[in-house]
């Protein structure tokens, strides 16, 4: 089949394959296995970056994403545009609140993070051309790392149309790098990168996209560089985080329950982040306790799913 299926795992493949069960298996298990999760998109090869990173990771495309079990423990890297149907939106929204991260690029901060994650950051409405500028690292150095070569002086490249944006809560939102440069030749704020954090995951998004190629000149290869080094950071930054995660989702049921949309017997049961059919606990993977109320607890699962369970099955 498609050379994609090596690295591509869907709901529609397993469906078209069902005959071959083994397959299929296979297919899912890479996909729980992978560091990163790449989402496709029209103008930005995030996929070619994870690769010369050595990271373990699959494709994927924003039609697939409602479907798919993505867990806590990985990131989701959105290619630019980051357009998506609601399905997938909720998909993404489920993943971050469970301890995800999401890593988008330009067009995405209004097609994707300003729609699910309103409040955070928005597009300025000023488009950039395809451009070369000196940046300031101002953000925590785990995710800086490393950028800037050994010179100290790097460089970032805007996109041909690319979207700048506007941070619209500075108390929640962390800029990671700036250019006084863009700012300047735009009459923007001048933010290149930010993170914020949403339930137990974060977002990281920045403007532009890039990768290096052979024979570039030298500033514009500097430029991709940092690019890949900021994304080659955050799948660092996603491993470390790890351990916090395992406090949070340490709790482990005794018996699988179906989960309920509220503290009630009669309560219907919750739909599942991939938006078909119910959920259950199981006692193969822990879950987060949120709160309590009466005989009832209410968990959340490492694929973002909620529901209230008998608290006696914890």
């Amino acid at each position: 089949m498609r050379t994609l299926i090596a690295v591509t795992l869907t709901l529609a493949a397993a469906v078209a394959h069902a005959e071959h069960p083994e397959s299929v298996a296979s297919r899912m298990e890479r996909l729980r296995q992978a560091e990163v999760v790449v989402v496709t998109g029209s103008a930005d090869h995030m996929e070619q970056v994870m690769r010369r990173a050595n990271v373990k990771f699959v494709v994927v495309t924003p039609d697939e994403l409602p479907q798919l079990p993505l867990h806590g423990q990985q990131v989701l890297m959105v290619n630019c545009t980051g357009e998506m149907s609601a399905a997938a939106q909720e998909r993404v929204r489920r993943f971050v609140t469970a301890g995800g991260f999401l890593y988008t690029t330009d067009h995405a901060v209004h097609y994707l993070v300003e729609k699910v994650f309103p409040g955070f950051i928005r597009y300025d409405n000023k488009t950039t051309n395809e451009e070369i500028f000196p940046m300031q690292a101002t953000g925590e150095r785990g995710l800086l790392r490393h950028i800037g070569g050994a010179q100290g002086h790097p460089r970032w490249q805007t996109a041909g149309g690319g979207f700048l944006f506007d941070v619209v809560d500075p108390k929640r939102v962390e800029v990671l790098m700036r250019s006084s440069a863009v700012a300047a030749r735009y009459h923007s704020s001048g933010v290149l990168g930010v993170r914020f954090k949403v339930g137990d995951g974060q977002v990281i998004h920045v403007t532009g996209h890039f990768f290096t190629q052979p024979g570039q000149r030298p500033e514009v290869a500097q430029a991709g560089q940092a690019f890949e080094q900021l994304s080659a950071n955050v799948v660092t930054e996603k491993k470390e985080d790890q351990s916090r995660l395992d406090g949070l989702y340490n709790v482990a049921p005794r018996r699988s329950m179906v989960m309920q949309a509220a503290p009630a017997a009669a309560a219907p049961p919750i739909s599942a982040a991939s938006g078909s059919g119910g959920v259950s606990t199981s006692s193969s993977t822990k879950v987060r306790v949120l709160g309590r109320k009466g005989k009832y607890a209410n968990v959340r699962d490492a694929e973002g799913n909620e529901g209230w369970v008998d608290a006696d099955s914890l």
